[in-house]
């Protein structure tokens, strides 16, 4: 909101589906669990260790489990194709979020095959991902279940989507979607567990993460994460922040029920005056999940997402508010065989009124299938997505892969709006102008289909894998952001490119070189004709014990020139398509591990390029470094 504080009248279609009945659905999902009769506070160490259920147990054996081995976590829905290049799916789980020392989502994927990072500037500037040039609609985020709505624009801001208590990521690099699963974290060991992360670097950065989980608290269990990163930036006005809070409390039934109410907040600051000077995101749901049958789990949830700016500016007087989000979800494994769906439904038309998809596969020896399939209404209008896959071998050391996706995708095209103030009516009868709000959101909607053929062989440690692709858009659009909001669209058109991925093992034990590159007939927006990836990668652990581990990284991200969409001038102009340079970073970081405590050091921007930048005049830092250390601790 701006200056002026305003008083917002709250429009009657806004929650559709009455709240009480989905919080007592939420709540009776755990008392209709078979485990019913397990003795209140009892429990067994996670299922993917133990495979003895309580319900097993004597009343003697409970009571002799020493207290650290008994905790719970909800159970998981977290299915889907295995990772690989093959299938187009990467992940990482939280040993691998530590050693790649991303402060943000962004930095995390930043090294995905074709996906390129679109940034406004230093920390505190929106950012953002695409991948085959999509725009608004193209990269969907769901936490926990949980759909990260697209509230300042026509995909999620990952200036605004932490790090903070999550415990892994899930990237599937879909023809019409990037699809970013992020699972919060799940206990591992009964004690207590604390994880302090600290650093600081050149431009005055300073950056803070603290996570805290305790499996057998109030009842249930509990887990909470603070984060923040700030920095002075680089020039006049590139100051910035970021910071977060997450807190989860669960109640618990054995390991085949519970309850999960998350919040999550995270709020950005910059000085840049391009873009608003302060922005909140804020997610609440409450959940219910349910082991129906061994393999069969269900869902039910509620939540609200509130996007909130502070800025006096007239532009950001109207720009905010909060949307309802409630939904089902199924999920099966069974013998090689898995499967799950969601129906979401949303309160209001500048979101997808609902949405329901379902997506499934099985891998058996040497093949693997799998297949997805979504529908969703937009403000009247209906968009259909779907993508089937599969893989052969590897036979002689060779495995064949295809897959194709299509449909169309929809996306707002701009922030969310609170509803139009009311206007008092002063004393003296004078005319009265009501303020004049912006149009809300509209739906962008484009048919986009990616048919991707391609083959990998492993031998003597080597893996060489490639892949023909045919991109096909009708039309491209801008992020919706304020880095680029308000530009026009661009045609689409037909694109046929090549993609490859490389691992080589190196003299040096622990050493390998990894790689990627993606190639284009013809570039487009946000889609450079050449986009590329490589480093050496080192690990090795030392001592008997354990106890000392090391990594060590040098490599560089880059990619040709690339078209952006930009926004208008403010004098008139009518904004466009505008060329960036072309984009090289060689990087380095290192990290050492003694017990618990990791060492580490990262190197941006080793070759001090001044002209880095993704969108125009939005320089990225020169040069960056940071040290720090990250702590577990446990009990």
């Amino acid at each position: 909101m701006g200056a002026e504080p305003h008083q917002v009248t709250v429009d009657a279609r806004r929650l559709r589906v009455p709240l009480r009945w989905l919080a007592a659905g939420v709540f009776a999902v755990t008392y209709v669990s078979p485990t019913a009769a397990q003795i209140p506070g009892t429990g067994t160490a996670p299922r993917d260790s133990v495979g003895t259920s309580t319900d097993s147990l004597t009343q003697a054996q409970q009571d002799s489990v020493p207290a650290d081995t008994i905790f719970y976590n909800l159970p998981s829905l977290d299915h889907g194709a295995p990772a690989g290049f093959a299938t187009g799916v990467w992940s990482w789980d939280r040993e691998a979020i530590l050693v790649s020392a991303a402060n943000n989502l962004a930095e995390l994927l930043a090294d995905l095959p074709g996906v390129i990072a679109l940034r406004g500037g230093d920390y505190g500037t929106p950012a953002a991902l695409s991948a085959f040039g999509s725009g608004a609609g193209g990269v969907r985020i769901i936490r926990d279940g949980f759909e990260v709505t697209p509230l300042d624009g026509g995909v999620a801001d990952l200036q605004r989507v932490g790090l903070g208590g999550v415990g892994a990521v899930r990237v599937e690099r879909r023809g019409g979607e990037l699809l970013i699963e992020l699972t919060a974290y799940r206990y591992d060991d009964g004690r207590p567990y604390s994880l302090v992360e600290a650093g600081t670097g050149q431009l005055d950065t300073n950056l803070f993460r603290g996570t805290y989980a305790d499996p057998t608290a109030l009842g249930g269990s509990i887990a909470g994460a603070l984060e923040r990163v700030d920095t002075r930036g680089f020039g006049e006005d590139e100051g910035g922040n970021r910071t977060g809070a997450w807190f989860r409390y669960q109640f618990h039934r054995g390991d085949r029920a519970g309850v999960a109410l998350d919040y999550r907040s995270m709020n950005s600051q910059t000085e840049v005056p391009d873009y608003a000077t302060s922005a909140r995101r804020t997610d609440i749901t409450l959940r219910g999940r349910l082991e129906i049958v061994d393999g069969v789990v269900a869902e039910v949830y509620t939540g609200k997402s509130s996007h909130d700016v502070k800025d006096v500016r007239e532009a950001y007087d109207f720009e905010g508010g909060s949307r309802d989000q409630h939904g089902v979800r199924v999920a099966i494994r069974r013998d090689g065989f898995w499967a799950r769906s969601a129906f979401r439904l949303h309160s209001d038309d500048e979101l997808p009124t609902h949405r329901l998809e379902g997506s499934g596969g099985f891998t058996r020896a040497n093949i693997g299938a799998y297949g997805n399939a979504s529908r969703a209404t937009w403000d009247g209008s209906s968009v259909f997505g779907y993508g089937v896959g599969g893989w052969l071998g590897p036979v002689a050391g060779v495995t064949v892969f295809g897959s194709l996706d299509g449909g169309s995708y929809a996306g707002p095209s701009g922030p969310v709006l609170d509803e139009l103030p009311a206007v008092e009516t002063p004393a003296p009868p004078l005319p009265i102008i009501p303020p004049v709000a912006p149009p809300g959101p509209t739906a962008l909607i484009a048919d986009r289909t990616l048919i991707r053929l391609g083959a990998s062989a492993s031998l003597f440690g080597v893996t060489l894998a490639g892949a023909g692709l045919r991109a096909d858009a009708g039309v491209h659009y801008p992020l919706g952001l304020e880095l680029d909001r308000g530009a026009p669209n661009a045609l689409g058109g037909e694109r046929y490119g090549i993609e490859g991925w490389a691992s080589l093992p190196m003299p040096m034990e622990g050493l390998r070189l990894e790689g990627s590159y993606q190639h284009w007939d013809s570039d487009g927006p946000y889609l450079p004709k050449r986009i590329y990836r490589a480093a050496f990668m080192f690990h090795r652990v030392y001592l008997e014990t354990g106890n000392f581990e090391l990594w060590w990284s040098l490599g560089v991200r880059g990619h040709d020139p690339m078209s952006v969409f930009v926004p208008d001038d403010g004098a008139g102009g009518p904004g466009g398509l505008q060329t960036v340079p072309f984009y090289q970073n060689w990087y380095g970081q290192i990290q050492a591990r003694i017990l618990t405590v990791r060492l580490f050091f990262t190197w941006e921007n080793l070759a001090v390029r001044r002209n880095l930048q993704n969108f125009p005049g939005r320089l990225l830092p020169p040069t960056r470094s940071f040290f720090g250390l990250r702590w577990d601790l446990w009990n």
